[in-house]
């Protein structure tokens, strides 16, 4: 793969400054011509989480999906614009998804076309290292190329998530808690979404860095964090690297780049990646870490063993709060089957897994993470 990675300065979503800094980032990675031809069908893919505003900034921004389309469209291909959020997914769910955030004007504005194919399917995918078949949108079938857009946020179970998490998104809404339970361990997880980068092979990733999301992300719980950043590349493990970099991590301790390095994929240092535009120390910030990750539980938690180990007892826990409107979208994408709703959403812990994925896709910030006793008096230190 080309392990050129652009970085490219934009301080604002404003239509023309993202198009400049789109097509800049694009071009220093040897542009689109070089890769799509005339006629080919493009997967535009978004992180669209859930159905929230592009203030939020949970969601790759609209300003950012439009420069990256027109782009396409310029080389002649047809873009479509899609992605699959977790839970059902049927045709009134995706008006919803794409109109909040700021799709279906995007398609409006560009001609793009927007994917309503809830059809899924499953292949045979023998050169996984974990997965040897995978559940994925059909739409997949029908295209030449597929060109990530993630949003550089911070994740409470992955740690990060870029252009290698945001893979999660083909598979079906509803087969989603089913890899989350499946592949409960996060190095585990971090494999899965190995095997599937390898799978879908986009052509190219775009990261909207420009305000991305801080500590407990990648949700509503998240803050607003301005990064000021377009990163392109056609290689998605070291955009990731380039991208936690400048989010102030160690790539080798974000558990998908470390098992990218264990696989040979990437070497996880920056001086094996061909950084061009600015450099990392002129736009280097620092992420606040998602809550769990800090102290010695977060370091802990890191292994694989100490992982299960601990889980039941040290890991943070899941608890609705004030907030909770009893929407039941927790309980729906819950893996683990682990939350009833009643008054509020009530969360088994002996079920539940610690994969978060209530926290994460709550559109009321209403799933707090608490720690135990244990944990409490581990993460000062």
């Amino acid at each position: 793969m080309n392990g050129r990675v652009s970085v490219v300065k934009c301080d604002s979503y404003a239509e023309e400054e993202v198009q400049t800094a789109v097509s800049k980032s694009i071009s220093l990675v040897g542009g689109l011509n070089s890769i799509i031809g005339v006629g080919d069908k493009v997967l535009v893919k978004p992180n669209l989480l859930s159905a929230m505003s592009p203030d939020r900034h949970v969601t790759t921004h609209p300003s950012v999906v439009k420069a990256v389309v027109e782009e396409v469209k310029s080389v002649g291909a047809s873009p479509i614009i899609g992605d699959t959020p977790g839970g059902p997914v049927t045709r009134k769910i995706l008006d919803r998804l794409y109109g909040r955030t700021g799709m279906t004007r995007v398609a409006e504005e560009t001609g793009a076309g927007l994917n309503y194919d809830t059809e899924n399917m499953q292949i045979a995918f023998p050169e996984g290292k974990l997965i040897k078949r995978l559940d994925v949108m059909a739409v997949l079938a029908e295209v030449d190329h597929v060109i990530t857009l993630p949003k550089m946020k911070t994740h409470l179970f992955t740690q990060f998530t870029g252009a290698t998490k945001i893979l999660f998104g083909v598979i079906p809404g509803l087969a989603k808690p089913a890899y989350h339970l499946k592949f409960h361990d996060v190095m585990e997880f971090s494999d899965m979404l190995l095997d599937l980068l390898e799978y879908v092979r986009p052509s190219l990733s775009l990261m909207d860095g420009i305000v991305g999301l801080e500590g407990d992300g990648p949700g509503a719980s998240g803050t607003p964090k301005e990064a000021g950043v377009i990163l392109a590349g056609r290689d998605s493990v070291a955009l990731d690297v380039v991208a936690a970099s400048i989010a102030g991590m160690n790539p080798a301790d974000v558990p998908v780049l470390k098992r990218a390095i264990e696989r040979g994929m990437v070497s996880g240092k920056l001086s094996d990646v061909g950084v061009v535009g600015e450099s990392i120390d002129s736009v280097k910030t620092s992420f606040k870490q998602p809550s769990h990750r800090m102290g010695l539980v977060g370091r802990l938690m890191s292994s694989s063993l100490m992982r299960k180990v601990m889980l039941k007892n040290m890991a943070p826990y899941p608890d609705s709060n004030s907030k909770c409107v009893r929407c039941g979208v927790c309980a729906q994408n819950c893996p683990a089957h682990a939350i009833t709703m009643g008054d509020r959403a009530r969360m088994d812990l002996e079920k539940c897994i610690r994969c978060y994925c209530c926290h994460e896709l709550c559109p009321h910030s209403a799933v707090d993470l608490r720690n135990t006793l244990i944990g409490r008096m581990l993460s000062r230190t």
